[in-house]
């Protein structure tokens, strides 16, 4: 297997899981009141919460290293 073909596989599985990531982040937010200018925006996030916020941040650094050494190989 070719070392492009590793790290596209690898940007694939880091795409998704930060697109699962994200949609499950969505669910456990305040929802559409906080669109709408919601009281909670000032909110300090705990447990489970913070952990998908870091998640998120971890899995976007991953995946922007990901294209950039694919793009510098390829």
């Amino acid at each position: 297997m070719n070392i492009t073909t590793f790290m596209m596989i690898a940007m694939d599985i880091v795409a998704i899981a930060l697109i699962s990531v994200i949609v499950i982040q969505g669910q456990t937010g305040a929802g559409l009141g906080a669109v709408f200018g919601g009281s909670d925006i000032y909110r300090t996030r705990r447990g489970i919460e913070k952990t998908l916020w870091q998640l998120t941040f971890v899995l976007t650094a991953v995946f922007l290293l990901l294209c950039l050494v694919t793009v510098m190989l390829a």
